[in-house]
């Protein structure tokens, strides 16, 4: 199942020190590689590994431990407490337990949100190709975001090569415009400009959220004034208006959530079709019990949808099948073609990886997984958002 192109019966691919020389018909790959050594794999599909577009592999140990239904703000003030209660010790094994159930379940490539660039140093190896991208607010003041934009800075020339073919890359993540102030978004946008990377921010995520930037009050509203924000942007225009009108989103940024839009925000966003990548994530959605995702609106302005676990602050496990299974049953129109893309085709773009991950094809990494399978050609995409098999058997060479 290459994903660029259609569903190959009897196919296979040839792969030479981690990367994908051919793909075709297994008849006519033996003939033109008669030397390879050859493995059947039976009765399978062969497809990518999947890609997460947004995780929080940091809030790992937090599984079980947050409930829904008690509003946005309370729910943040319960993380930042198990949060500020965590040596770095128990957020490093966190990590490592949260990228180890992704890579179980068939993901290959994700991008986690990091508060603390300080224990990238502290991390083993991952299995997986892993973007950091680096996180950013100025919440309690200038000096909290000027400092955190040096940090990122001083990492990125240290640690950014700009070679595609590193297993961990970096971006930036101004956290959201409740937490991030414009001139700090601006920084970061030319940042992601400066050094080529993926810039991703949390947009327009809950009603809460919508209150404090429209009506200047509400929970939300008091709980970031008591530690001294600058309410002044609040009290006449919503969160993607304040980002939009301010062009501080650079092109190909990645939209996080978008739940609560206005009639002006979607005429704004209209304007911008196919400007951004829009990620949602279904099972934190229905965690805090939100209004049904507007897909069909984001769809029709050709903007490309992604899919997210997000944390297990507000996600019972890791699993991108479990995503698409929502995605599904909430959006049956959408084609399951279409639904597997969000985790292949449309992420791969997305962290400038078009043609490296997401797909199978000459060129490409390796990153193979396979779901047991022995139906119709024509079912292959149903079939592998249904998989519920774990663990996945991985070839990546």
């Amino acid at each position: 199942m290459p994903m660029g192109a259609p569903p190959i019966e009897d196919g296979g691919v040839v792969v030479q020190d981690g990367m994908i020389v051919a793909v075709g018909k297994y008849t006519d790959l033996h003939s033109q590689f008669s030397s390879a050594i050859y493995h059947d794999l039976g009765e399978i599909i062969l497809m990518p590994g999947l890609i997460n577009a947004h995780c929080h592999l940091d809030y790992t140990m937090m599984r079980n431990q947050l409930q829904s239904g008690s509003g946005f703000t309370s729910w943040i003030q319960g993380l930042n407490k198990i949060k500020f209660s965590l040596e770095e010790e128990d957020v490093v094994t966190a990590m490592v337990q949260g990228w180890e159930e992704l890579y179980s379940w068939g993901c290959t490539s994700v991008a986690n949100i990091i508060s603390f660039p300080r224990l990238l140093e502290k991390l083993p190896a991952s299995p997986l190709r892993l973007w950091q991208l680096i996180e950013v607010m100025d919440i309690r003041g200038s000096e909290q975001g000027k400092e955190g934009l040096q940090v990122v800075e001083d990492f990125l020339k240290q640690n950014h090569k700009g070679d595609r073919d590193r297993k961990i890359k970096f971006g930036i993540s101004p956290h959201a415009p409740q937490t991030t102030s414009q001139g700090l978004y601006r920084c970061s946008a030319g940042l992601a400009q400066q050094y080529h990377i993926p810039f991703c921010t949390h947009l327009a995520e809950s009603e809460e959220e919508f209150e404090m930037f429209t009506q200047g009050s509400g929970m939300l509203f008091d709980f970031l004034k008591s530690f001294g924000r600058n309410m002044s942007d609040c009290g006449f225009q919503t969160p993607v208006q304040a980002l939009l009108n301010n062009d501080l989103l650079p092109h190909g940024a990645l939209l996080v959530h978008m739940n609560c839009l206005t009639a002006k925000d979607r005429e704004l966003l209209t304007q911008r079709g196919n400007d951004f990548f829009i990620v949602h994530c279904p099972k934190t959605h229905r965690f805090f019990e939100r209004a049904p995702f507007d897909w069909n609106f984001f769809k029709k302005n050709q903007y490309r949808l992604l899919l997210g676990t997000d944390s297990l602050a507000s996600n019972d496990e890791l699993n991108l099948f479990s995503e698409m299974q929502l995605m599904a049953a909430t959006a049956p129109e959408l084609a399951a073609k279409e639904i597997l893309k969000m985790v292949t085709l449309h992420p791969a773009e997305a962290l400038g990886m078009q043609g490296k991950i997401g797909e199978l094809r000459a060129g490409a990494f390796a990153d193979m997984i396979t779901i047991p399978f022995e139906g119709r050609l024509s079912d292959v995409s149903q079939a592998v958002i249904e998989n519920k098999t774990s663990p996945m058997i991985f070839y990546s060479v």
